[in-house]
């Protein structure tokens, strides 16, 4: 059984880009990108968006997780994990969910071509700079800058929301994974005019985590999608054996739905050189929205009000 979407006016998400809001529409088209088999978080994070009364998922698109500008294999693995997930909640054949880059772009100016990108090119256009798309870029931003290299025009249909490099007091510095595995992407990124969100890894969403007992007091034995994010933990390497995990990912979904739960300041961009050297400029005309802090105790409880939500929307467990 597949979960009952049901939506209700979205808040006002003032993040001050521009002296703006990130949306103010009824529903807020969103697209996730993630890298997902490459961790447990991206699932978490997908789910939090795909149960999102707030959120219409566009698209859920697949990205690869290596630096290398060779064609290679991890998309295809993020890729099934996708079309599984999206699977066991009856998501897969209404939701778009096209492949990515299977490799990162050689340098800053060119794009590698791809369904999903040109999958965002086409939801971009379906909207304004009213109706802006949220591309949430939750692995290596490929996809979204090869679609903004692709089609410029689409500049100022989108915002674009990433988690990794990192900002503290005052001062950018370099992410940890998703960064360096495309900084030719990142560095395009903030080159650009697009309108930006980010969410530093190192020194901000390294907050929110989630203990596996919850994970097993609200999600074991209900079937579907809910066992799918506990045996994920329970089988992927990294997180077999441990009693907590980091949800980078999810801080940045709940960052943007619940504005209420994160700190943003709008900043100069930075000059990005290489993958680990960015020099500061604060007075770059270039401005963009970053998350100096959050609330991880309240995304928390956010997280697991939604999952519980979403649990009383169905009548059996989802199977």
């Amino acid at each position: 059984m597949s979960i009952l979407f049901y939506y209700v006016p979205l808040m006002i998400l003032t993040l001050g880009m521009h002296g703006s809001s990130v949306c103010s529409s009824e529903e807020t088209r969103v697209i996730i990108d993630a890298d997902t088999a490459n961790e447990i978080d991206d699932l978490y994070a997908i789910v939090r968006a795909l149960i999102a009364p707030e959120f219409r998922v566009e698209g859920v698109t697949s990205a690869h997780w290596t630096r290398s500008t060779k064609s290679n294999t991890t998309v295809h693995q993020s890729q099934a994990i996708n079309e599984q997930l999206l699977e066991q909640m009856g998501l897969r054949a209404t939701i778009p969910h096209p492949i990515g880059a299977d490799r990162s772009m050689p340098d800053s100016t060119s794009p590698v071509d791809s369904p999903a990108a040109r999958h965002i090119i086409e939801r971009a256009h379906a909207g304004d700079s009213d109706d802006k798309l949220i591309v949430f870029a939750l692995g290596a931003c490929t996809n979204l800058a090869s679609a903004l290299l692709i089609d410029p025009s689409i500049e100022s249909k989108v915002i674009f929301a990433f988690s990794d490099g990192d900002y503290k007091d005052g001062h950018w510095g370099p992410g940890i994974f998703n960064w360096k595995n495309d900084i030719h992407a990142v560095k395009a990124i903030f080159e650009s005019n697009v309108e930006y969100i980010h969410m530093p890894a190192r020194s901000v969403s390294v907050e929110m985590d989630l203990a596996k007992r919850e994970v097993d007091e609200h999600l074991k034995g209900r079937g579907g999608v809910w066992d799918l994010l506990v045996d994920r933990w329970e089988t992927f390497p990294r997180t077999a054996n441990r009693e907590t995990k980091t949800m980078w990912d999810l801080a940045l979904i709940e960052a943007v739905l619940r504005p209420e739960l994160a700190t943003p300041v709008v900043v100069g961009a930075p000059i990005i050189h290489d993958a680990d050297r960015v020099e500061q400029f604060p007075d770059n005309p270039r401005r963009v929205t970053v998350f100096k802090a959050i609330d991880a105790e309240g995304m928390r409880r956010d997280f697991w009000d939604a999952i519980d939500a979403a649990m009383a929307e169905i009548d059996t467990p989802l199977r």
